[in-house]
């Protein structure tokens, strides 16, 4: 990953100060999460630990993009819907086959830099 995490205070404060950037530094974690579990010599229990964890963010996302109050413009919504639904999928065949998490992580750090772009509300 390109961005820089904060550290210490700087991080509670810009996490407080903007939802964006927590979920941009939540995708983050989950994608290096998935990166190294991905590495040689770790099992695939730690693989599946690693997806599950992404798997279950999406699900909240998801849950929370559905929502009436949701207050992003509904192109937006369908567009990280349509996202969600293909994480839960490609999920479930790194899952049963054992596949690389690439996608995965490329959808969170892809996620995660436009949400580190974007100012502040």
């Amino acid at each position: 990953m390109n961005a820089q995490l904060p550290n210490g205070y700087d991080a509670a404060t810009s996490v407080e100060a903007d939802p964006r950037r927590a979920e941009a530094l939540i995708l983050s974690k989950l994608a290096a999460g998935m990166i190294r579990a991905s590495a040689p010599g770790n099992g695939f229990a730690t693989l599946a630990a690693a997806v599950h964890d992404n798997r279950q963010f999406w699900r909240l996302a998801s849950h929370d993009l559905a929502q009436d109050g949701n207050r992003l413009p509904a192109q937006l919504r369908a567009q990280l819907l349509s996202l969600a639904g293909f994480v839960e999928r490609e999920t479930g065949r790194v899952l049963a086959a054992g596949t690389t998490p690439a996608a995965l992580i490329e959808i969170n750090r892809a996620l995660a830099r436009g949400l580190f772009n974007q100012p502040a509300s």
